[in-house]
């Protein structure tokens, strides 16, 4: 492990300025929504959620185009071969690029959510009026990251192993991976309803009693059947090895 440290580090500088300037639009963005261009008819409230959006509907775009580029940027730079030389797993190279893109969408995440705690104070004071608690607020908004975080780290192993296998065929590059993206998500999704029988013992999931969802109002019952999605994700760990795998043994170095 201590080669992978330093691959999440070279990653994170290389990401440094795109992700210092996203930061800055999504901040003058907020500025220009709130001070310049206030949406006409909207309150306060109504404005931070016009805000908001953008830059939430944009980080999970982010997070796909990066995850491209990071692995595009080491051919570009020829650091692949230093990578496929040295004594480094494959599962490494690409869980080092996962975890710097877990870093990317945290600050660009946090920048947005203080962003909106600043430029819109009022509104977000007015809108925790409305709920049980900061804490049920912060415990439940903490939750919902590490959903994002889960879903969206779903959707960078595909693209790491399309990537890859592109890398592996030479011609054609782009449109093998586009079928290798299709092709693995209908894979992983075959395989959760295949293996939903052997977890059909496991009891529903009560996001209910998860969420705390009764100190907002009483009698709501929300369950999430999570056999399905067992089989599904033990798909996306394997699709994560496999990825590793291939980068590590077949991947050559070329343009």
């Amino acid at each position: 492990m201590a080669s992978f440290f330093p691959l999440v580090r070279k990653d994170l500088e290389a990401s440094r300025w795109p992700v210092g300037i996203l930061s800055a639009l999504i901040v003058g963005y907020m500025l220009l929504i709130r001070f310049r261009f206030p949406p006409i008819g909207l309150s306060e409230t109504e404005s931070l959620a016009v805000a908001l959006s953008l830059p939430l509907i944009f980080l999970p775009l982010w997070m796909i185009w990066q995850s491209f580029q990071a692995l595009r940027t080491e051919w570009r730079e020829d650091t692949v071969y230093t990578l496929l030389t040295l004594p480094i797993p494959g599962w490494q190279v690409i869980s080092s690029k996962l975890v710097g893109l877990w870093v990317e969408y945290s600050l660009l995440l946090g920048v947005s959510l203080v962003g909106a705690l600043v430029i819109y104070g009022d509104a977000v004071q007015s809108g925790l009026r409305v709920l049980p608690s900061l804490a049920w607020a912060v415990r439940n908004g903490f939750l919902l990251y590490l959903f994002s975080l889960a879903v969206l780290s779903a959707m960078v192993v595909f693209v790491q192993l399309a990537y890859v296998i592109g890398k592996m065929v030479g011609r054609l590059q782009g449109l093998v991976a586009i079928w290798t993206l299709f092709l693995s998500g209908w894979l992983v999704d075959r395989l959760g309803l295949l293996l939903e029988p052997l977890f059909r013992w496991m009891p529903p999931l009560p996001l209910h009693k998860l969420f705390r969802l009764d100190e907002l109002k009483q009698g709501i019952v929300a369950e999430w059947n999570v056999a399905p999605a067992l089989g599904t994700w033990l798909g996306i760990l394997a699709l994560f090895i496999l990825t590793g795998y291939l980068f590590e043994h077949y991947v050559e170095v070329n343009d």
